[in-house]
C-alpha cells in the first residue's frame, strides 16, 4: 500500500487502503518484508532438520507418527 498499489488478498478480495503512498515508508516496509521472509525460511529449514534428526539420529519414530503412509 505504501507503494500506491492496491493489495488484493489471494487475487480475490481487495483490501481497504489503510495508508497512503509514501516513498520513505515503502523502502522501510520492503526491507522488513525481505527480512521476515528470510526469517520464515530459516525457521522452516530448522523445523525440517529437527524432524530429520528425530528420524535418523534419535530413531524415535516421529515421522511415522506424523505421516501415516510411513507406518
Amino acid at each position: 500500500m505504501a507503494a500506491g498499489i492496491q493489495v488484493v488478498y489471494l487475487g480475490l478480495v481487495p483490501l481497504p487502503t489503510i495508508i497512503g503512498p509514501d516513498n520513505v515508508l515503502k523502502g522501510t516496509l520492503k526491507m522488513v518484508h525481505i527480512y521476515l521472509n528470510y526469517t520464515l525460511l530459516v525457521l522452516v529449514i530448522m523445523h525440517v532438520l529437527a524432524a530429520l534428526k528425530h528420524q535418523f539420529v534419535d530413531r524415535d519414530g516421529l515421522l511415522a507418527r506424523m505421516l501415516p503412509f510411513l507406518r
